[in-house]
């Protein structure tokens, strides 16, 4: 959805700047002859730009939220209890890592449930039913983190 309001905003340029003057024309005297239908056609189409631009706006904006998200493996509540554990633990003189973090490429293969090379096309490119990975109230700790007694946060 990005991507094609980005491609509208980009491709429609042309149009919007000879509709937004055909507006600013329509204060002049004597008033230019264009029929209602025109009038509502340009008005039509600077609303539709601007809509559309905006949307892409945001979505680009999320879009690279939730790319750094799944990137550092974390939910957006977890990258605010990591943040907090993370100053907690250096003022211990402590590193803090998460521990379901796989690793940048690692959380994209988990996110994506690809195992297997040919899982590229089956599980991405493709539609796919495959559950994801875990139960969804218990995950797996990355390898290199000593399993916990005690869950994390205990709810």
């Amino acid at each position: 959805m990005t991507m094609g309001c980005i491609y509208s905003s980009v491709s429609g340029w042309d149009m919007f700047w000879e509709a937004y003057a055909a507006i600013e024309t329509y204060g002049q005297t004597p008033p230019p002859t264009f029929s209602f239908h025109e009038r509502a056609f340009h008005k039509s189409v600077v609303y539709a730009w601007v809509l559309c631009s905006s949307v892409a706006l945001a979505l680009g904006a999320l879009m690279i939220w939730h790319t750094v998200l799944i990137t550092r493996g974390e939910t957006s509540i977890e990258r605010h209890i990591n943040r907090k554990e993370k100053k907690r633990l250096q003022k211990k003189g402590k590193v803090f890592r998460n521990p379901y973090s796989y690793g940048p490429l690692g959380n994209w293969k988990v996110f994506l449930g690809v195992e297997r090379k040919r899982h590229w096309v089956t599980r991405v490119l493709l539609p796919s039913t495959h559950p994801p990975k875990g139960s969804g109230l218990n995950w797996d700790t990355a390898p290199y983190v000593p399993e916990q007694k005690s869950a994390l946060l205990a709810i």
